[in-house]
């Protein structure tokens, strides 16, 4: 689930847009998130305006920050000269995320080009909140990026497939993990296995039809 999502002008840090889906838990993922995501973000501002200063082009770039707590996206989009950012929950899809905020950026710069050339000489800010509604579209309402596999068969059909060879033991036991309630995070974590790994046999087990990602 995606907390915030924040749109934060790239030549003086800012902010244009806050939307929120999710107020941070307290305790842990509030102070350590945060901060660390600030710190990101004035490095990247530094970088642009070092770049400026120099006189070469901002080009395109993208970070991702993942943590055991959060995911944070943070895009430079150059010909707005807007950064766009997310913070979510660390089970969030980062291939989803990047695409979703890629689209964010590119629906602001159609809708608003004109309104951010008004804005960096009066600071006018209200023209943007229309660009809210958007956000809350592209996402979902903050869930776009959410990934709960389900598993198709039931679990003596699944047992069946691993006795013809089709899956491994370690697939079959992913694949039973696989209740709509499970993230692949929470399933790595389980077995004490990278997300990467865990994707693996997901996307396996997918294209056998034995789950629904």
């Amino acid at each position: 689930m995606i907390y915030k999502i924040y749109l934060i002008d790239g030549d003086n840090g800012i902010s244009i847009l806050e939307t929120t889906f999710k107020e941070f838990q307290k305790g842990k993922l509030g102070n350590n998130v945060i901060p660390g995501f600030f710190k990101e973000l004035n490095q990247i501002i530094d970088n642009i305006q070092e770049a400026m200063a120099k006189g070469k082009r901002s080009d395109e770039m993208i970070r991702i920050l993942e943590s055991e707590d959060s995911t944070i996206v943070i895009y430079y989009h150059p010909a707005s000269r807007i950064l766009f950012c997310s913070i979510s929950d660390a089970d969030d899809n980062t291939d989803k995320l990047t695409e979703v905020i890629h689209k964010i950026a590119n629906r602001f710069w159609k809708k608003h080009q004109s309104d951010i050339k008004t804005f960096r000489t009066t600071t006018e800010k209200s023209r943007f909140q229309t660009i809210g509604t958007d956000i809350e579209n592209l996402t979902h309402g903050g869930k776009i990026a959410e990934t709960f596999p389900n598993l198709l068969i039931v679990k003596s059909v699944l047992e069946k497939i691993l006795s013809m060879g089709m899956i491994n033991e370690f697939d079959f036991k992913i694949a039973v993990k696989c209740t709509g309630d499970n993230s692949p995070l929470k399933i790595a974590r389980f077995f004490n296995k990278t997300r990467t790994e865990i994707n693996e046999v997901l996307k396996k087990l997918e294209e056998l039809d034995i789950i629904k990602i």
